[in-house]
C-alpha cells in the first residue's frame, strides 16, 4: 500500500496488492485516492493523470470510478472525440481501454476514485451494469456518494483488519447509489416492460447462437421496430448492440486460455477476423493483447 500528498495539488492516494483472501471475496479494491486540483494559468502544465503522464492518457489493469465534485474538465476514451465534463458527473473506466482525462486550466476540479476488480465486477460489466459504451454517468453531485468515497479513504488511513472487504462493500453501495441517481435523471429511462424481460431472459439463455430479432419480434407479437425501440429504452441499446456487447464480455472471459479463432467460435462469431476487428473497436485493444 502507498499514500502520499501532492504538494501541487491537494491529493490522497492509497494503493494496494491484494492478497490472497481478498480475491476469493470476488470483488476486491486496488485503490482509492482524492484530488483537488485547483485553477491554474494557461502556461501551467496540466496535472498529470494518477497513475500516468499528461496529455498521453493510460490503460489501467482495473475498472475504476472517478466522482467529480467540483469544476470542468475533458474526458476522452479509445473510441470517442473530446468530451466536457463536470461536477456531478461519475467516469466508469474499463482494464483494458485507452483513456485520458484533465481539468479545465479556469475551473480546476475535485475528484475521488475508486479501483476494483475480481469476478463480480466482470458480472456487472458482462451483464452491462457497467456499459463500455456509457463512459460517463452525469448523476449529480450528491453527499451520499461523497460520503461513501470518505469513508474508502478514512478505512484506507486506519486500515483496519479486514479493510479491504469492507471496501468492496462500500463499493457495492457507491455503485448502487450511481445507478439509482443515474437512473432518476434519466428522462428517457423506462423500466422493462414483460416483453423486454422476456427478450432479455432469451438472449440471456441463447447469446452464443443466432438470433434473429425481427423473427423474434413477430413471435412475440410485435413490429420488430416497436420491439427494437422498447429495448433501446429499456437498456440503452438496441437489441444487436446489446448481443454483441454479451457476446465481447464472455471473450474476455476466454482469451489467453484459448486462441482468438476458438475464443470467436465459442461467443458466436464465425469469422475470426470480424470478432478480432469488432472487438479491437469496442474494446480498444486487439484480442491477442487482452489479458
Amino acid at each position: 500500500m502507498a499514500n502520499y500528498m501532492d504538494k501541487m495539488a491537494i491529493r490522497e492516494r492509497f494503493d494496494y496488492i491484494p492478497a490472497a483472501r481478498e480475491r476469493t471475496w470476488g470483488l476486491y479494491v486496488t485503490g482509492v485516492g482524492r484530488r483537488i486540483a485547483p485553477p491554474r494559468k494557461a502556461s501551467q502544465p496540466p496535472e498529470p493523470l494518477v497513475p500516468g503522464e499528461p496529455g498521453r492518457g493510460r490503460v489501467l489493469r482495473d475498472y475504476a470510478l472517478v466522482y467529480l465534485t467540483d469544476g470542468q474538465g475533458s474526458f476522452k476514451s479509445h473510441d470517442s472525440h473530446w468530451r466536457r465534463v463536470k461536477a456531478g458527473d461519475l467516469l466508469v473506466l474499463f482494464p483494458g481501454i485507452w483513456h485520458d482525462y484533465h481539468p479545465l486550466a479556469e475551473t480546476g476540479w475535485t475528484e475521488r476514485w475508486l479501483l476494483l476488480n475480481g469476478e463480480l465486477a466482470n458480472q456487472w460489466c458482462m451483464h452491462d451494469v457497467l456499459c463500455v459504451d456509457s463512459p460517463v454517468l452525469p448523476i449529480g453531485v450528491h453527499e451520499e456518494v461523497v460520503e461513501a468515497f470518505e469513508r474508502l479513504l478514512e478505512i484506507a488511513r486506519a486500515c483496519p483488519p479486514f479493510a479491504n472487504q469492507i471496501q468492496s462493500g462500500i463499493s457495492m453501495e457507491i455503485l448502487a447509489l450511481v445507478l439509482k441517481f443515474h437512473q432518476s435523471r434519466s428522462k428517457h429511462h423506462k423500466l422493462p416492460t414483460p416483453i423486454v424481460e422476456s427478450a432479455l431472459s432469451f438472449i440471456g439463455k441463447n447469446w452464443s447462437g443466432p438470433i434473429d430479432f425481427e423473427i423474434y419480434s413477430k413471435k412475440m407479437g410485435i413490429g420488430y421496430r416497436h420491439f427494437r425501440r422498447m429495448f433501446q429504452e429499456a437498456t440503452g441499446l438496441a437489441p444487436h448492440q446489446y448481443l454483441l456487447n454479451l457476446r465481447l464480455n464472455h471473450a474476455k472471459r476466454l482469451l489467453g486460455a484459448f486462441p482468438v479463432a476458438e475464443v470467436a467460435a465459442r461467443v458466436g462469431f464465425a469469422d475470426p477476423l470480424y470478432f478480432s476487428r469488432l472487438f479491437k473497436r469496442k474494446v480498444g485493444i486487439a484480442p491477442t493483447r487482452w489479458h
